[in-house]
């Protein structure tokens, strides 16, 4: 952690103290985030409605970027003692602060009636195991999302198709049904599906395969046949010519302008997509399943920093209450696309009149986080998730390494983090 922290000491932007003649000015509860375009209007909406509805020092959001420039102005400013009140982060970043003693756990907030224990136990069980720690909450779910797939009913229709994929084998054979080569030229004019070199992907056709990233004593174990058999049928999909590597999200216009048939995705990407799908019906449809169907949910949490003062500590736990409450995750969830955290917000009257009755197949689709797990909260994962993608899948999609020799490659290097951070 001390390493990280002051190699970010050269990176992080300072936020200047103002000042004025009769004395310090209220700056407000600063939180940190990365949410942009269409979800950083509904955040700043939500954030606006409880500044006027309660009264106190207001919440005041801060996009600092993308996450990763996120988590480097977070983890400079924390070794400055000048961090937020509030920000999003990763399991993985809290570990890393909760391990420097810089962050409160949501706990204590809980325990003194600020977030009301109704919330809690109404909680999804994915999101109360990754914000629970030994029993005691340290973050609090605060954005999160489960993968979908959104395919062309029309064009499913056209080839006979009357229903989505619903286990892996179909999905490969919808995408062979589905691509088009009218002239032979071996470049498609349209794909099956297409997707990103994804941590994420792969992860759920892991779990899918009844595998895991680690063991129950922290040894990653991704390298198994289970994880080494989803790799492959990742890599032997992009082979087929039914399906290409995008880069970024070029995968979800060209779905969007009719080049792809189906696509997996965010459920947020809907946010993001609807407006562009204008000349063929939407699908949107649980993922395919193997052996199991459990989901792998994506997302931050918030946290509280140590470093500032209670009285703001509690006026930003004061914030997260009403962001958490039943009327608002079904407000944030209807504009945006992620799930809600509670039952209630999922049952409430505002989802389902403002999406899912508009968009069939998306209420079961976001429902796939009541079966769900999350990623790992350990500190190692901070920097295995990196190592898994680079070391691990790239290679095999690029055709550096089979898909066995880099997984094994990317386990054995996460091993060797362990120990360093184990050492330290």
């Amino acid at each position: 952690m001390r390493k990280i922290l002051l190699l970010a000491f050269l990176v992080v932007i300072f936020i200047p103290s103002m000042t004025c003649i009769k004395g310090k000015k209220d700056e407000g509860v600063t939180f940190w985030h990365a949410m942009a375009g269409p979800l950083g209007k509904v955040l700043t909406e939500i954030i606006d409605s409880f500044n006027f509805s309660h009264q106190g020092s207001p919440i005041k959001p801060v996009l600092v970027g993308n996450y990763s420039t996120l988590a480097q102005k977070l983890v400079g400013a924390v070794a400055v003692n000048r961090p937020p009140v509030l920000s999003q982060v990763f399991g993985s970043w809290a570990a890393e602060f909760m391990e420097a003693d810089k962050i409160v756990p949501i706990q204590f907030y809980i325990d003194n009636g600020v977030i009301p224990k109704t919330t809690i136990d109404d909680m999804l069980d994915a999101f109360a195991k990754e914000n629970a720690w030994d029993g005691r909450f340290v973050m609090f779910p605060f954005n999160k999302s489960v993968m979908v797939l959104y395919y062309n009913k029309d064009m499913l229709e056209k080839h006979g198709f009357t229903h989505p994929p619903r286990t892996w084998d179909e999905f490969w054979d919808y995408a062979r049904e589905l691509t088009v080569d009218e002239d032979g030229d071996g470049k498609p004019e349209v794909y099956g599906t297409a997707m990103n070199i994804s941590v994420w992907l792969f992860t759920v056709l892991l779990y899918h395969n009844g595998g895991r990233l680690f063991d129950d004593h922290g040894n990653p174990v991704f390298n198994s046949p289970e994880g080494v058999a989803a790799l492959e049928y990742l890599v032997n999909l992009v082979d087929s010519g039914y399906c290409y590597i995008a880069s970024g999200y070029s995968h979800q216009d060209d779905f969007a302008s009719q080049r792809v048939a189906m696509i997996m995705a965010s459920s947020v990407s809907y946010s993001f997509m609807k407006n562009k799908i204008t000349d063929f019906e939407l699908g949107v449809a649980p993922l395919p399943h193997g052996k199991d169907s459990l989901m792998v949910i994506s997302g931050t949490n918030v946290v509280l920093f140590k470093a500032v003062s209670e009285e703001k500590r509690r006026r930003a736990a004061e914030f997260v209450a009403y962001f958490t409450s039943p009327e608002i995750q079904a407000r944030w969830a209807a504009h945006t696309g992620y799930v809600p955290i509670t039952h209630k917000g999922f049952n409430d009257p505002y989802l389902k009149e403002n999406l899912f009755s508009k968009v069939p197949g998306i209420e079961a689709a976001m429902r796939q986080a009541e079966y769900a797990v999350s990623e790992p909260n350990s500190s190692t994962w901070f920097v295995g998730r990196r190592i898994l993608e680079e070391e691990g899948l790239e290679p095999a999609f690029r055709h550096i390494l089979e898909p066995k020799e880099a997984l094994d490659k990317a386990a054995k290097l996460i091993e060797i983090e362990a120990k360093l951070r184990q050492s330290k």
